[in-house]
């Protein structure tokens, strides 16, 4: 049996934002094979559609600059001021001025986001 705790942890909702597709693929299925629920974007406007109808997210984790449509930086602020309980992590090449529970630099090892992500989810 699965402590309540694990579960609980395990079923947080993360919406994933990056438009290079090869990099989504692989971070999305990572996560889901660490067990949580994955949702995709392909860019910022894309995330906040999601975000409108999916009231069980819990994090969000976006790249800074997309090529298609809102960037990160107009995501975070967003999610910041209609979505606040949600956290954030960026995970990008670029520098980010907007304030976030934590940052990953690009290229990463996806152990290490999964070590970040479980680390500003409390676990």
């Amino acid at each position: 049996m699965v402590p309540a705790e694990v579960v609980a942890f395990r079923a947080a909702v993360i919406l994933v934002v990056e438009d290079e597709v090869l990099i989504r693929i692989s971070v999305c299925d990572y996560l889901r094979a660490a067990g949580f629920t994955v949702m995709e974007a392909g860019n910022g406007r894309e995330a906040l559609a999601i975000l409108k109808v999916r009231a069980d997210i819990a994090l969000v984790l976006t790249d800074i600059h997309m090529s298609d449509g809102t960037d990160g930086v107009a995501l975070i602020r967003e999610i910041r001021k209609s979505y606040p309980a949600i956290k954030v992590i960026t995970a990008s090449a670029y520098r980010n001025t907007e304030p976030v529970e934590a940052t990953v630099a690009k290229p990463y090892r996806l152990e290490r986001l999964l070590a970040v992500i479980e680390s500003v989810l409390g676990r």
